[in-house]
């Protein structure tokens, strides 16, 4: 049996291995948002994490640091992976 446990360095993980994973974001309007991520890659080499369905991003990549950041509007997010 698995279960769903927060990921806590998603901060320096490969957005690769984010895809799919569920996601629990809090905007600045404090609306709680709950879904599953995908990457969206951007011409000029930076990436992005957004809610199936949803455009707002959620995670935003920087490849020159190698890190991740909260998109614009998000307050708070737990990522969660099975262990």
């Amino acid at each position: 049996m698995s279960v769903n446990v927060p990921l806590h360095k998603w901060r320096s993980a490969d957005p690769v291995i984010l895809i799919g994973r569920r996601c629990i974001a809090q905007t600045d309007q404090d609306v709680i948002i709950d879904g599953r991520l995908e990457l969206i890659r951007h011409p000029d080499g930076t990436a992005s994490l957004r809610f199936q369905g949803i455009g707002n991003d959620i995670i935003d990549h920087d490849p020159n640091t190698c890190s991740n950041s909260m998109g614009a509007g998000i307050r708070s997010l737990a990522i969660y992976g099975k262990e």
